[in-house]
């Protein structure tokens, strides 16, 4: 069966989804071609939703792309109306297994921790269906949905033979490669959508009957559908541009941009003063160390950013240098984290935000960070929360979160420097 149990999205991880789809962190693409009830209604009869769909509702489908390969998030919006508000959305997380082979799976998010928020609450739960259609006009540029984006991707894509990187450099504008990455890592979801619909469609035939299947209502509309999408589709495509897309948003931003690079001399001298009290790291308690992490990555390595849903298990250190100790160390904040990634394995980093004033974030190169990170682990160290209030810097939210993190550590070491 390629619909599994649920995902039990709690609230937080629903705010970052709403945060991130607001802030043109993920990007979002009407789905012409999956914007069919039947379809919408094959997803509420086998993942596992509960409450069916009225009959007489049609619908619009809405992708973005996964941060695992082969993933994408799929948004169903239910309208009695069509020119009215939708009636729900449905959110599914759609993966293939074990690479490019596997099968697919599908997994409804379930939200009800809703249910406990006030009206006013679920009500902004409820708005998520309209950040992501302006998500998607942010993108590309175009609030009448029935018409469809991936037309004009494909004629730019037509003239651009051996070209594409610089083509569609130029075709996204003035975008950050983080904003560039996510929209070809969503349009090379669109043609994923439609190759693992079609395995989907023909699980299900086969499930439901095999050779005889034509017999089952419900399995006699997936063929049609299926016939439906051949019609509209050149299928032989469809495989080629999703990779051709893929490999243009990793070519966007391939790797991060480490700098500078921390001596292992560094590295001993920052031991050394910790240990001696010289240099004072505060621990980052509550969920802000999360939000701070997610905000730095987006801004050095937006391919690093983990998705929405994965459970936090991480720890988030900080110190401040107002002059600058060494060559290598200049003044300004510095951000140890860890956490645990989607495969398992722990990823250390160390930040440095230059110019709290100015707001630079770097992530930095080095080989000392899981040493020292072990160190302040095994030593008892004071927690310091995040203000949420003080002044802001416009448009800059390094620079407001560096003002902040200052202000912080003047309040938790006063008396020690």
């Amino acid at each position: 069966m390629c619909f599994d149990e649920p995902i039990y999205l709690h609230r937080e991880a629903f705010e970052q989804l709403m945060e991130d789809t607001e802030q043109h962190k993920i990007c979002w693409m009407y789905h012409d071609i999956l914007s069919d009830p039947q379809i919408a209604r094959m997803f509420d009869k086998y993942a596992g939703k509960g409450t069916p769909a009225c009959e007489a509702w049609t619908t619009m489908a809405w992708v973005a792309s996964g941060q695992q390969e082969n993933s994408f998030y799929l948004l169903f919006k239910w309208y009695e109306d069509f020119y009215g508000p939708p009636e729900r959305s449905d959110l599914y997380f759609v993966e293939r297994d074990y690479g490019a082979e596997g099968e697919v799976r599908v997994r409804f998010f379930n939200t009800d921790f809703q249910k406990k928020l006030s009206r006013q609450g679920q009500l902004w739960c409820q708005s998520f269906g309209n950040k992501v259609s302006d998500n998607a006009v942010y993108f590309f540029g175009d609030n009448n949905f029935e018409c469809s984006s991936i037309e004009r991707i494909l004629m730019v894509l037509q003239d651009s033979r051996r070209r594409e990187l610089e083509t569609f450099d130029g075709y996204l504008g003035l975008r950050c490669d983080g904003e560039k990455r996510a929209q070809c890592a969503t349009v090379a979801s669109y043609f994923c959508g439609i190759q693992y619909m079609k395995e989907l469609i023909y699980s299900m035939v086969e499930r439901d009957g095999g050779e005889n299947a034509v017999h089952y209502l419900h399995t006699d509309e997936f063929l049609r559908i299926l016939n439906r999408m051949l019609d509209r589709i050149d299928e032989d495509r469809m495989g080629e541009l999703a990779l051709l897309f893929r490999q243009l948003a990793e070519s966007f931003c391939f790797e991060p941009a480490k700098t500078p690079f921390l001596s292992r001399n560094t590295g001993r001298w920052l031991a050394e003063q910790t240990e001696r009290g010289q240099v004072r790291w505060l621990r980052l308690g509550g969920r802000t160390g999360q939000k701070l992490l997610r905000k730095l990555y987006h801004q050095c390595a937006p391919a690093v950013a983990w998705d929405v849903f994965h459970r936090w298990q991480g720890d988030v250190y900080f110190t401040v240098f107002y002059e600058a100790p060494s060559r290598e160390l200049r003044r300004g904040v510095y951000i140890l984290s860890r956490f645990e990634d989607q495969t398992g394995l722990d990823v250390t980093d160390l930040f440095w935000l230059e110019n709290i004033a100015g707001g630079v974030a770097h992530l930095c190169d080095g080989e000392f960070f899981d040493e020292l990170l072990d160190r302040l682990l095994a030593a008892p160290s004071r927690s310091a929360m995040l203000p949420m209030g003080g002044e802001e810097v416009p448009g800059d939210l390094v620079a407001t979160y560096g003002y902040r993190l200052k202000e912080s550590f003047e309040k938790y070491t006063r008396g020690f420097r």
